[in-house]
């Protein structure tokens, strides 16, 4: 659903001139068009006193507008802010930078974790937004030369409850404020596809859905990278409707398609066993493009000037059986496979017909599978998608499950709901059932154990399955063999950028 324009509150927050660090015009233009489209009722419709703009604000000015903002919206409350951002030396907490603010004390700015409080808390007992969402197009400024804005990767840090969290720059990157460009590079792509739309998706874009199509967007530029860290369900949030969505017009009388109520406590909850219960999960589509059997990458950043993509899902039942109709592939059939034994042993693709898996698991993660077969799947779907596909190593799946945290970062994705093993749903559930980790990539903590590689080439079980208990989340297996196959192993896409 959208949310409510008549319950929902903005504060647009820009920094574009400074007495001691580098101008940015654009950040200017950024907050002008941000608000005439939050103001749209084509787009969202927020009444103009639901949306304050602040320019060149103070501290005490930005922390009362987003006090007031959050206390005052009874469904969805959107902070963006936009200008230079500062680090504290110490530490190394975020710093939003005021006109005045200089690139040395980082005391002359707006602490981050000041707004995160009032977007939590508002004094005096007032209620919080239900619902919140905030944008951030800043970065380091200590060192900006001619329009760059250098920064960390910030999301994990700045994280909200129930919240989606969306940062112009992933780990060491740089943020742009190109010369001669209308707006910052993040935001103006952010304005070009709430402008335009995004065709071939539904009527409203959710925050995830923006998230990738920003992704997208600012890799065919060569541009920095976005990063999203969500809470809850708070990636399924909608501020926007899709300018370019086809929909179909029903007939007089024709029924709105039923609406799937949405379940409480979206984290999971803890019941009297001690168990932690199934969270509320949303079934996004497939992973696959049906053209070409192939995954969705994830672009990530290894260091400052080497990338990777890495699957957003593990591949599934639906992608392995296109592989499997390919007449060029009819040795890795499961009859013809197995009676080779070299490659595979007797468990593989167990209860699978051909190259039909069995009925309604099209969607989950295909399983029964061994080190042979998925490499050969992986060169099969380069080969058609363009793009030289591998197994990741266990290092760059140690790195996307991370997702920038640190210390026990996986208790993290276990409270809050991401993670398929014995102590919540215990059974093989498909693709994009459970919400993705703060790098919106799903299923790396249980579901299914990935088939990764170790630094000799040599296959190791990455993250845990299913019927994984909490504590085995973290190990790493060695199979007996590359030929073994078991039914809650799977495995998903890595390529080189």
């Amino acid at each position: 659903m959208l949310s409510d324009p008549s319950r929902s509150r903005a504060v647009l927050i820009g920094t574009h001139t400074y007495t001691e660090l580098a101008d940015l015009p654009g950040v200017a233009n950024n907050i002008g068009r941000l608000r005439e489209l939050c103001c749209d009722p084509a787009v969202w419709g927020l009444a103009d006193e639901r949306c304050t703009v602040l320019r060149q604000a103070s501290r005490e000015a930005i922390l009362k507008a987003v006090e007031d903002a959050t206390a005052g919206a009874a469904d969805t409350v959107v902070v963006y802010y936009a200008g230079h951002g500062l680090v504290d030396p110490h530490s190394g907490e975020l710093h939003l930078a005021l006109p005045w603010s200089h690139s040395g004390p980082s005391y002359t700015a707006l602490r981050y974790e000041e707004l995160r409080s009032v977007l939590l808390h508002p004094s005096g007992g007032r209620p919080t937004a239900r619902r919140k969402v905030v944008i951030l197009d800043c970065c380091w400024s200590g060192l900006a030369l001619d329009g760059l804005m250098r920064g960390p990767d910030v999301a994990p840090a700045v994280a909200v409850e129930g919240a989606c969290v969306l940062t112009a720059t992933a780990a060491t990157r740089q943020a742009l404020a190109p010369p001669g460009e209308t707006y910052t590079a993040f935001t103006g792509e952010l304005i070009r596809l709430v402008e335009d739309g995004v065709p071939g998706r539904s009527d409203l874009l959710s925050m995830s859905a923006l998230f990738e199509e920003l992704t997208a967007a600012l890799t065919a530029k060569s541009r920095p990278l976005p990063q999203q860290s969500t809470r809850q369900t708070a990636g399924e949030i909608c501020l926007f409707r899709n300018r370019a969505a086809v929909t179909a017009a029903r007939r007089p009388g024709q029924d709105a398609p039923p609406r799937v109520p949405a379940r409480a406590a979206a984290g999971g909850t803890t019941s009297p066993g001690g168990r932690v219960a199934a969270p509320a999960r949303v079934r996004r589509p497939a992973a696959c493009g049906p053209e070409s059997g192939g995954p969705q990458l994830v672009p990530m950043a290894l260091t400052e000037t080497l990338t990777v993509r890495l699957g957003r899902y593990p591949v599934t039942h639906a992608q392995f059986g296109v592989f499997l109709r390919d007449p060029e592939n009819a040795r890795w059939l499961p009859a013809a496979a197995r009676a080779a034994g070299t490659d595979v042993d007797d468990n593989y693709l167990e209860g699978w017909s051909g190259p039909e898996c069995p009925a309604g698991r099209e969607d989950h993660p295909v399983v029964a599978v061994s080190f042979p077969a998925a490499r050969a799947y992986l060169a099969w779907a380069g080969r058609r998608t363009g793009v030289a596909l591998r197994l990741p190593t266990a290092a760059e799946w140690e790195l996307a499950a991370r997702a920038g945290r640190t210390g026990e970062w996986w208790r993290e994705d276990i409270a809050a709901g991401r993670v398929n093993f014995r102590g919540s749903h215990a059974v093989l559930a498909a693709v994009g059932e459970f919400p993705p980790n703060p790098y919106n990539i799903g299923d790396l903590l249980g579901n299914v154990w990935d088939i990764c590689v170790d630094d000799t080439g040599s296959p190791v079980l990455c993250g845990g399955a299913y019927d994984t208990p909490a504590a085995r989340l973290r190990e790493q297996l060695s199979p007996r063999s590359p030929a073994e196959c078991r039914g809650n192993v799977g495995f998903r896409c890595a390529g080189d950028m």
